[in-house]
């Protein structure tokens, strides 16, 4: 069975990571979004994605009570701005 785990970003108010690692690949993909309606669609899509990706394999959300910190604090403000990122 396979992970999603879920975080809430540390002195953020309603913001969580959820997380998968691929192993075999060594890399992780992520989500953002907030405690709310429109973060429980952005947290299914994830799901959705990861779920076409691996079609035979099961997940299990896992909630984690440690909140996870980033010590890049532009990485931080462009993973939570909700406006479009210009590069």
């Amino acid at each position: 069975m396979k992970e999603i785990i879920i975080k809430k970003i540390e002195n953020k108010q309603n913001d969580f990571v959820a997380y998968f690692k691929n192993e075999f690949l060594k890399s992780t993909f992520f989500v953002c979004f907030t405690d709310s309606i429109i973060g429980a669609v952005a947290l299914n899509e994830f799901f959705q994605m990861l779920k076409s990706k691996y079609d035979k394999e099961s997940f299990n959300f896992v909630i984690s009570d440690e909140a996870i910190k980033f010590k890049n604090e532009h990485l931080l403000n462009q993973i939570t701005e909700r406006e479009a990122v210009k590069l």
